[in-house]
Formats: structure tokens, sequence, C-alpha cells
């Protein structure tokens, strides 16, 4: 087991990691100890501006934790020589802090070990998509590919409506863990805010990193224009075409080679034509042309199924009966009345026995059982259970489910506190506050987080 060198120098300068001066450099190797902190077990990434370690969190692995696992993303050493690297890892970790969602991957600390920085992050299981694919050569079934087409979906939604478009959107950057069936999606190393308010705050441009991978790239990012959701679309239904045919749409020809070569999209078989026009506007090469968001890449793509009309006639007669017998049920009233002079019993009114609350309280349930607690926007248990809410103020199992939701996250409020992450403390807290604003628990973490 190698220890690593704690070294410091007052007069190294933050900002340019290149210039830190430690004496002799430590080769990252198996073994070697970070901070006294993390031992790295094995490399298991290498990109343009840094590498991936999987490693032990030896804090951890003391208390007896059961998955002791991290990864740490290092600056490789000819990108420290990048004037803006501190910026561009800095801005990242932000970015991974901002967006708190299932189907991202976490990033849980920043630090330094001798002439470079790192970002502590969850470690994930599984492969990437690239190696997936590659085992897959003839693509998935769409039925097959449905789940982890729509999870990298719901996380670049997700990421659109915090204000950032990933802009590095290949499947290397996507993670699929084949026990679990969980997709995250990886890297915002060079993640852009939409707003160019936001930009300009950033003091650097991302563009002149050169870390775009091309074969996934809109024609407007190798033209160096403006970020878009538009840009990401393309990025995904290259991945998804990916997936659903073992290849790259274009041969991995980047979009302004496709487009002056004429390049044609090769229909999908087992598609049908609208799902295989889905994915052929999502690659439009010109973005005016392109699928708008990513909702209705989805919403194309997965199309709702019409209902068969004998299905409609069976409910225009169902509901027929239903007006006759409740009229018939009223003309019966009129009747007793005029008989004995008395008011007959009213019908009773059981607005929280409807069909429409069954069927919200129904999806909740479903959502609780697929984990999809606050995500994807819409279609998640507290926005169902809150809706039920609004129909029915007193309804015992949608206030059952928002406590359930609250007790969820204070314990991981509570977990993420007792391993000092501060940042993903408060975003447990707040995810909480959402389903019972005045839970005890989470106010009073909020308190000792704060």
């Amino acid at each position: 087991m190698k220890k690593s060198k704690t070294k410091t120098n007052n007069h190294s300068s933050w900002l340019h990691p290149s210039q830190w001066k430690t004496g002799n450099e430590t080769k990252l190797e198996e073994g070697l100890i970070i901070n006294d902190h993390y031992e790295l077990e094995k490399k298991v990434g290498q990109g343009s501006m840094g590498e991936v370690w999987k490693a032990v969190d030896l804090i951890q692995k003391a208390g007896d934790a059961r998955d002791c696992h991290v990864a740490l993303k290092f600056l490789s050493q000819d990108f420290k020589q990048h004037p803006d690297a501190l910026k561009v890892l800095v801005r990242e970790f932000h970015r991974y802090k901002k967006l708190n969602h299932p189907n991202i991957v976490k990033a849980y600390g920043l630090d330094r070990f001798e002439s470079t920085c790192f970002l502590v992050m969850e470690f994930l299981k599984g492969m990437s998509l690239k190696d997936f694919i590659k085992n897959h050569p003839n693509g998935l079934s769409l039925k097959k590919a449905e789940p982890i087409i729509k999870e990298m979906a719901h996380a670049l939604a997700y990421a659109h409506k915090e204000g950032l478009a990933h802009l590095d959107f290949k499947p290397g950057n996507v993670f699929y863990d084949t026990e679990s069936k969980q997709t995250k999606v990886i890297d915002f190393g060079i993640a852009q805010p939409l707003e160019q308010s936001d930009r300009e705050k950033t003091r650097y441009d991302v563009k002149d990193l050169g870390a775009l991978t091309e074969a996934y790239a809109s024609c407007e990012m190798l033209r160096g224009l403006d970020p878009s959701p538009r840009d990401d679309i393309y990025g995904l239904a290259c991945v998804t075409y990916g997936l659903l045919s073992g290849k790259h749409p274009f041969n991995r020809k980047n979009a302004i080679t496709a487009q002056s070569e004429k390049l044609s999209l090769k229909p999908i078989k087992g598609l049908n034509r609208q799902q295989n026009k889905a994915l052929l506007r999502a690659l439009a090469f010109e973005g005016a042309d392109r699928t708008p968001t990513v909702d209705d890449f989805l919403a194309e793509l997965f199309p709702e199924k019409k209902k068969h009309p004998f299905f409609l006639l069976l409910l225009l007669i169902v509901a027929g009966f239903a007006a006759w017998y409740y009229f018939d049920r009223v003309k019966q009233q009129s009747e007793d009345i005029n008989k004995d002079g008395r008011p007959p019993t009213t019908l009773e009114q059981k607005p929280c026995e409807d069909t429409t609350i069954i069927a919200l309280l129904k999806k909740a349930e479903e959502y609780m059982l697929k984990e999809d607690y606050i995500y994807p926007p819409g279609e998640n248990a507290l926005e169902k259970s809150q809706k039920v809410l609004k129909l029915c103020p007193n309804n015992e199992q949608a206030k059952k489910i928002l406590a359930q939701l609250a007790d969820y996250y204070e314990k991981r409020a509570q977990s993420k506190l007792d391993k000092g992450y501060m940042g993903a403390c408060l975003d447990n807290i707040k995810n909480g506050l959402r389903a019972v604003p005045d839970h005890s628990g989470l106010v009073a973490l909020k308190a000792r987080c704060q």
C-alpha cells in the first residue's frame, strides 16, 4: 500500500494546477492512498480532460459501510496546462450539485492532491452504453430499449429544465447497470448554461476546450454556435439509433460531413413508419428542422396507443346506462316527495371516490413501486398525490404516500449529513419538504445542514 505525499506550497497558484509545486509528483497507480482518505483500486476511464479511478473510501470502509466505493476524476496531465483547467472542474462539480436527479451521476466533493484537483463521485456499477452496444451488434428491440431511452431522456429533460445543455451526449457518457436496470448520464465537463447571461458569468468559453465528440455533435456545435436543447437531442437520437441498430446513424461521420455528402438515414427494422420518422426528425442536420424538446422526441417515438373503436363504443354504452340510472333515481325521488311530502335521501356525492381520484392514487402507488418519487416531471408519486389532495384534501392514502416520501428523504438527508455532504443534505431536505412542508424531522435537519 503506497502512501501519498501531503506537501503543500503557500506560493502555489490555485488558478493554475500545472504550476503547483510539490516535489516529485506521485504517479497514480493501484494501491496509492490519496490524502489518507481514498485508496485507488483501478483506472476505469480516460477522457480528454481527465482520468477516472475506482477507489475505496477508507473512512466508509472503517465504518463498515455496505458500499464504500467511489469514483475519483483527476485532471489529466495534458489538460492541467489549460489556463481554465481548475475552473472547468469547479464548474462541473457545481453542475452536479445542481442536478439532483436519479438518472444523473452524483458528485460528493472536490479536493486537491499534489499538483492536481479531483472530483469525488458516485461509483457506477455496470457498463457504458458504448460497451453495451458493442455487446449487442444487431441492436435491441424498441420494447427492451424503451426503459434505457426514457431514462436517458428524462435526465436530459431535467438538465434542460435546470438551464443546462450537456453538449457531449454519447454512448460513453451513459452508464447502464444490467442488474438494477438503471441508466445514468455522466460527464457534464463541457456542459453550458442555456441562457447567454449565465454563460457570460463563467468568464471562459468551453468552445476553446476542444472536448466535444464530433460523431455525436450537432452542426450548430461544430460551427461554434450558442448551445440549445436541440444539440442534446441530436446526441440523444444518435445514441438511441445505436441502441436500436448497433450502429451509428451516419457511420460515425460528423453532422456537417454527413450533410455535405447527403447521407440518408437507414430505417430500423422493427420500428413502424412513425417511429422511424421520429428518429429522422431528431437527427435533422439543421436545428430549425430538428425535434425541439426531449418530451416531443419521446412522444413521437413512443406514441400513445389509440383506443379500439369497439372499446370506445363500449364506453359510450356504459356512460349512457349510468346517465339513465342517475336520472331515473332523481325521477323516483321526485315522486317520493309528491307521495308523502318528505324530502328523499339525496344521492351521496363521493368526490373522493370518483374514477379520477382512484386513477391518480393507482398511478402514485405504481410510481412508488418504481421509485419514481419526484421524477420525471409530471409522472411521479409526489405530483400525483398532490393532485389527489387538491381534489380531496382529506384523502388519507395520498397523505400516507407524501408522508412516506418525506420520511425517505429525511433518511437520505441524515445519511448525507453524517458523511459531511452538506449540499446533498440540503437537496434531499428540499425534496422532502415538497411532500410535507412542515415535516418536523426535515425542518430540524435543515437547521443543522445550513
